[in-house]
C-alpha cells in the first residue's frame, strides 16, 4: 500500500510540475534566462558528460539517466535545437525541473531560509554594493562594475533585498543535492535539486543577470527609443525563436560553437574543492565583462522598429585580445556552465558518498 502511494504522489508531482510550468511559460511577458530550452541543452550536457566517462560511478549515471526519461536525448542536440514548433512545453523530470525556477518566479514562490520570493534569486544588480550612491547604476562602457571584496558572504546584509540572492541560493540548492544523495531521498527529489542547481549556475553565466540595467536599457540603443527594446530577451531566446533560413544558420553555427567549447573546457579537470558561492560570484564578474560589447551590439542590430537578429548574433569585436561574436559568446557562456554545473554534480555526490572519484 505505501508504494502504491508513493507511485500516486511521484505521478501528481510530475503532472503538477508539467501543468504549472505550461500555464507560466504562456502567460505574458514571461522568459527565461537562457530561454527554457537553453536550460534544457545546459544540463542535458551536464548529464552527458558525466554519463561519456568512464571513471564516473555506475550508480550516479543511472540515476542521471532516470532524470532524463530516455539515453536517447544525448545523441538528440541537432534536431532538439533547431526544433522551433514547441518551445514551452518540458519533459518531466530533469528537463522541467532545469527551468521551474521560472516558473515559480511568476507565482513569487516563498524561500523562507533567506525571507525572500523567488524573484530574488535568479541574478545580481551587482552596481547596489558601489559605496557611492551615484554609481548604484550600469553605464555602458562597464565603468561601474565592482569588485569582489565589496561582496560580503553575510546574506542578512539589507541590499540584497534589492540586489539579489542568486550567490547563496546556489549555496543552498548544492548543500540540498548533497543531503539527496546522502539521504538516499527519491529521486525526484534528486533530479529537483540537480535541476535548480543547474539553473542559477546557468543563470550566473548570463551577462544580462549581473547587473541593474538587465534589459540593457541604458545601452545608446534604447536612449531615444520611446519604447525601450529588451536586449536581454534577445540574447537568451530569439536564436531558438528565429524560423527564418538565416535563423536555422545561426543555431548551425551555435551548436558548433558550443561543442567546440565544451571539448575545449571539458578536459580541464581541476582537483580543488569548488565552492559554489564563488562560482558563481565569480560568473557574476566575468559576465559583467560582456555587458559593453552586448550594448555596441544593439547599436547595430536594433533599427527603429525592430531587431536584426543575424546583425546581433554576428556582431564582433575583440574580447581580451580575441574577436568573439555575439552568438560565440552565447555559446562559450553556456558551455562554461555547463562544466561548472558537471563538476558540482560530481563533486555533491562524492561529498555524499565520502569518496573521491577521479
Amino acid at each position: 500500500m505505501k508504494l502504491f502511494f508513493k507511485y500516486i504522489k511521484n505521478k501528481l508531482l510530475k503532472a503538477i510540475t508539467i501543468l504549472v510550468v505550461l500555464i507560466v511559460a504562456f502567460s505574458p511577458n514571461f522568459t527565461f534566462a537562457w530561454s527554457g530550452k537553453g536550460h534544457v541543452i545546459i544540463t542535458r550536457m551536464a548529464v552527458k558528460l558525466i554519463i561519456d566517462d568512464p571513471n564516473m560511478p555506475s550508480e550516479l549515471k543511472a540515476i542521471l539517466i532516470e532524470g532524463l526519461g530516455t539515453k536517447n536525448k544525448l545523441f538528440q542536440f541537432e534536431s532538439y535545437i533547431n526544433d522551433t514548433s514547441n518551445l514551452r512545453t518540458f519533459d518531466a523530470g530533469l528537463d522541467s525541473f532545469s527551468i521551474r525556477p521560472d516558473t515559480l518566479t511568476a507565482s513569487k514562490s516563498p524561500i523562507p531560509a533567506f525571507g525572500i520570493s523567488e524573484p530574488l534569486t535568479h541574478y545580481m544588480d551587482t552596481e547596489f554594493f558601489q559605496s557611492d550612491v551615484e554609481r548604484q547604476k550600469f553605464l555602458p562602457n562597464g565603468a561601474n562594475k565592482i569588485k569582489p571584496t565589496d561582496l560580503p558572504r553575510n546574506p542578512k546584509d539589507e541590499r540584497y533585498q534589492k540586489a539579489g540572492f542568486i550567490t547563496f541560493r546556489t549555496e543552498q540548492c548544492y548543500k540540498s543535492l548533497v543531503s539527496s544523495f546522502k539521504e538516499n531521498y527519491s529521486n525526484d527529489q534528486v533530479f529537483l535539486w540537480i535541476g535548480y542547481l543547474s539553473h542559477y549556475v546557468a543563470d550566473s553565466y548570463q551577462p544580462f543577470h549581473s547587473t541593474i540595467d538587465y534589459q540593457g536599457h541604458e545601452c545608446s540603443c534604447n536612449k531615444e527609443r520611446e519604447k525601450k527594446h529588451n536586449l536581454h530577451g534577445d540574447l537568451e531566446g530569439l536564436l531558438f525563436e528565429d524560423t527564418s533560413k538565416t535563423g536555422q544558420e545561426n543555431r548551425e553555427k551555435f551548436l558548433k560553437y558550443f561543442q567546440a567549447a565544451i571539448a575545449r573546457l571539458k578536459e580541464n579537470k581541476k582537483t580543488e574543492t569548488l565552492d559554489p558561492y564563488l562560482v558563481i560570484q565569480d560568473a557574476l564578474f566575468s559576465s559583467y565583462d560582456y555587458l559593453p560589447m552586448l550594448c555596441r551590439a544593439g547599436d547595430i542590430a536594433l533599427g527603429k522598429e525592430n531587431l536584426d537578429a543575424n546583425k546581433w548574433f554576428n556582431y564582433k569585436e575583440k574580447i581580451e585580445n580575441r574577436e568573439i561574436s555575439v552568438l560565440e559568446m552565447k555559446a562559450e557562456r553556456m558551455a562554461e556552465s555547463t562544466i561548472k554545473i558537471r563538476d558540482l554534480i560530481i563533486q555533491a555526490w562524492n561529498e555524499a558518498q565520502s569518496k573521491n572519484v577521479h
